[in-house]
C-alpha cells in the first residue's frame, strides 16, 4: 500500500493546498473583473431593458390583434 505512505500523503496535502490557493487567486482576480466592469454591464442591461420591453410589448400586441 504505497499509497498510504507519509510522503505520499504529505504530498497529496500539499498539492491540495496549492489547488486551493489557485483556485483562492483565480476566484479574487473573477471578483476583481467583476468590479471593474459592473457599471458597464448595469449600463448595457438597462439600454437592453429600456429597448426591449416596448418592442416585447408590440410584438404582442400586433400578434393579439392578427396585425403582422
Amino acid at each position: 500500500m504505497s499509497g498510504d505512505s507519509p510522503t505520499g500523503l504529505a504530498d497529496a496535502f500539499k498539492r491540495a493546498c496549492v489547488a486551493i490557493l489557485v483556485g483562492t487567486v483565480a476566484l479574487y482576480c473573477a471578483v476583481a473583473l467583476l468590479q471593474s466592469i459592473w457599471p458597464t454591464l448595469l449600463l448595457i442591461g438597462g439600454i437592453l431593458t429600456l429597448v426591449g420591453i416596448p418592442a416585447a410589448g408590440l410584438v404582442i400586441y400586433r400578434r393579439h390583434r392578427g396585425g403582422w
